[in-house]
């Protein structure tokens, strides 16, 4: 049995959430470089008692972007100055994604045995 990276609820990811069955890639604002696992919790793994705009399920996923040039104008939005970019390559076996916002924003629900570490680096 398949086990994701964070405790789910039911029916998350949503049927609607691809299978990641061939090699694609995303990118993830982190704070450090190289990124560490702290880079990689979600919304709700790194607030548990906060409460959100989105659904439980999305704050239990993974913010990635499709386009590089996204993730770096939301960076510029919010005024952050220290902050990295990773690019990650998803590979089969990477867990499920799904868009979920304007641009090219997706969230992605990946499972534990996943090595996310071994499939990033940091970019410029």
């Amino acid at each position: 049995m398949l086990i994701y990276r964070e405790p789910l609820p039911e029916d998350c990811p949503p049927e609607t959430a691809e299978e990641i069955d061939h090699p694609r890639i995303v990118y993830r604002m982190v704070d450090s470089d190289p990124p560490t696992d702290a880079d990689f919790y979600s919304q709700r793994a790194k607030n548990p008692a906060k409460t959100y705009q989105i659904s439980e399920c999305r704050a239990r996923g993974l913010s990635v972007y499709a386009q590089l040039e996204d993730v770096k104008s939301l960076a510029a939005r919010l005024g952050l100055e220290r902050v990295y970019f990773c690019r990650v390559a998803l590979t089969p076996g990477a867990g499920r994604i799904q868009k979920t916002g304007a641009a090219s924003h997706h969230t992605w629900w990946p499972w534990a045995a996943f090595d996310i570490l071994a499939h990033c680096y940091v970019v410029r």
